[in-house]
């Protein structure tokens, strides 16, 4: 990575207007085109272990700086953070497993200065409900792929989600001995990496290892999606 780029998203942190970031336009551009050189070493990384996300153009992954403001009363114009998506089966996929990284400041949770992960986010009704099932009926499968102890170094015991369920969905047994898997609104994996990981000379080994740790679980999710490849 470029080492203008925690000090670029710090800096925008605390002058988030446009006046400021037209004068570091500049810097802003050279730090996506190094971050789309990082996802293209991803990408030709991953493709081979994970078809689904194919070969897309990089910089189509890489999400823009500018924030939606229409639903927020928080109207700062830029993200202070640079991320991809590789995604199952297309650019940016919404609804669909893949591989996620991003790097900045504070954005979404964010508190090292990297996270990184794979599963699905805000998966529909539909698809939240297939993967359920597919746990339900291949708990012992599922198992072997959480309590791996390279899934467990990087990602732990839980999922990163926007919500879990108090009791086991409707139909599914409370009492069940992977009901609590089943609470869960979303199946994501996520791994912190601090500062000084980023701007470590090993920093894109220890991406590509957190990612090829998640392809068990996306492998698994798009086969309940009935998309495995």
């Amino acid at each position: 990575m470029s080492p203008d780029t925690l000090p670029f998203f710090m800096e925008l942190e605390q002058h988030n207007n446009r006046e400021w970031f037209q004068a570091n336009k500049a810097r802003w551009e050279a730090i996506r085109d190094d971050f789309a050189e990082l996802t293209a070493r991803v990408i030709d990384t991953l493709s081979p272990l994970d078809p689904t996300i194919g070969h897309p153009d990089p910089k189509r992954c890489i999400y823009r700086i500018y924030r939606d403001l229409r639903f927020t009363p928080d109207k700062r114009p830029y993200k202070t953070h640079i991320s991809f998506f590789l995604s199952s089966g297309g650019v940016k996929r919404s609804g669909a497993p893949g591989y996620y990284l991003q790097i900045g400041q504070s954005d979404y949770g964010l508190e090292e200065g990297c996270s990184l992960g794979g599963g699905i986010f805000m998966p529909d009704s539909a698809t939240l409900a297939a993967i359920r099932q597919e746990i339900y009926y291949n708990y012992d499968e599922f198992w072997s792929i959480v309590d791996n102890p390279v899934y467990q170094r990087f990602f732990g015991d839980t999922f990163f989600t926007t919500g879990k369920l108090t009791r086991a969905p409707k139909g599914y047994p409370n009492d069940w001995e992977g009901a609590d898997w089943l609470k869960y609104k979303d199946y994501c994996t996520m791994h912190a990496l601090s500062k000084r990981d980023v701007s470590s000379p090993r920093f894109f080994d220890q991406v590509t290892a957190a990612f090829r740790a998640s392809i068990p679980l996306n492998q698994f999710i798009q086969r309940a999606m009935g998309k495995e490849q």
